[in-house]
């Protein structure tokens, strides 16, 4: 799902080179610490994390607040980006932080608690929403949005898991959820995305930060 590309307001392209069009004096440019009011394009991933809690999440807000630390979230300005930034969204992903727990073996017939039914139970029944100013840009069920990375290592207790970590889908940076077309989110238009389930879940690790990473190129002036 995906829009066609179009040039934004205050950008333009000529002979290949995207500048940015301003109202400051003409006097002022001599002074630029921009280069020539251009942009350049890189490859960049915008994410940003936010705490499942067992039995009482139903809604997880993403990109709308500045993280304490990168670890964490790298959005600069809140909800938005910072002017002339802008970011065409190629790709997205969905991880979460579970570690390996020791946890004992469920009787026979019955769900095996832990990591792996955790990330199960998340991905089941959770839909991710991506919103773009006002409108919805896109709505998927969350077991679409795989990760792409992460540990690979398994634990196993005899024939039975009942230690171990795990991956949402292959741990492959190529094993993502690609848009059919790409998104243009321009400077200070605001986003967000949120993911959602019917009901509270209950969860073996609690207060697991679980991530939402927007693949694609930044815009962004060229000093």
């Amino acid at each position: 799902m995906g829009v066609d590309l179009l040039p934004p307001i205050g950008l333009t392209l000529t002979r290949g080179v995207i500048t940015m069009e301003t109202n400051y004096p003409p006097a002022y440019e001599r002074y630029n610490t921009q280069y020539g009011g251009a942009l350049e394009t890189v490859g960049f991933s915008l994410y940003d994390s936010q705490i499942y809690d067992s039995t009482v999440t139903t809604l997880l807000t993403y990109f709308t607040t500045v993280q304490a630390t990168i670890a964490r979230g790298n959005l600069q300005i809140a909800g938005a980006l910072a002017n002339p930034n802008a970011f065409l969204i190629r790709a997205i992903r969905f991880y979460s932080r579970f570690r390996p727990w020791d946890i004992t073996t469920a009787a026979t017939g019955n769900p095996q608690t832990g990591a792996l039914d955790d990330q199960v139970q998340l991905l089941n029944s959770g839909t991710l929403i991506l919103t773009i100013g006002a409108k919805n840009y896109g709505q998927w069920p969350l077991w679409m949005i795989t990760a792409g990375g992460g540990a690979v290592a398994q634990g196993f207790t005899g024939v039975t898991l009942s230690t171990g970590g795990v991956t949402n889908g292959h741990p492959d940076p190529r094993a993502v959820y690609s848009l059919a077309k790409p998104l243009f989110i321009a400077p200070q238009i605001s986003f967000k995305v949120d993911i959602q389930w019917p009901a509270a879940l209950t969860l073996t690790q609690d207060d697991i930060a679980h991530y939402v990473v927007l693949d694609g190129d930044l815009l962004r002036p060229v000093q």
